[in-house]
């Protein structure tokens, strides 16, 4: 008599939707960065882009850890855990890779460190070695630029954007 196998069950379906989940978002990375530059307008100020090393290194773990607690296999739990915890890495890492791809001054936002931030949107700059930029809803987000020229175009790029508001 065959004797079904639930815990096994759950965790190929657990993994079987982040592995689509993860494939679906790369598959539509391209879309979302284009997306993220045609909200943004035009580029009035292109910055250094970051290396693309933690990306590319993220997209490449997050398979093997999936494989790897599939193949350990402590639990049923266990499994559903790192699955969830994979699925919210690549969503977070997609997210901000779509932003640091095209990050510069823009005619609607400030693009940069990993965020996007429109201009009305910004409270007050901060210079320094890191940009500190203050959100009007309180929340402060720390940009480090590349070069005192980048510091200095992010702050006028501010000045103009509150000028014009």
């Amino acid at each position: 008599m065959n004797q079904i196998d639930l815990p096994f069950i759950i965790e190929m379906a657990a993994f079987a939707a982040t592995a689509v989940f993860y494939s679906a978002m790369i598959l539509t990375q391209k879309s979302r960065r284009a997306k993220v530059l045609q909200k943004a307008g035009d580029c009035l100020y292109e910055m250094a882009k970051p290396a693309k090393s933690k990306t590319m290194t993220t997209f490449f773990a997050i398979p093997c850890v999936m494989v790897a607690a599939f193949a350990v296999n402590y639990s049923a739990y266990f499994v559903i855990l790192v699955c969830a915890v994979c699925a919210l890495a690549v969503f977070i890492v997609c997210k901000e890779d779509a932003n640091s791809y095209n990050t510069g001054i823009y005619q609607n936002a400030l693009i940069a460190g990993g965020s996007y931030i429109e201009w009305n949107k910004i409270k007050s700059v901060s210079d320094g070695q890191f940009l500190q930029i203050e959100l009007v809803d309180g929340k402060k987000l720390q940009i480090q630029t590349a070069s005192e020229e980048e510091s200095k175009a992010v702050l006028e790029a501010v000045e103009k954007a509150r000028a014009n508001s």
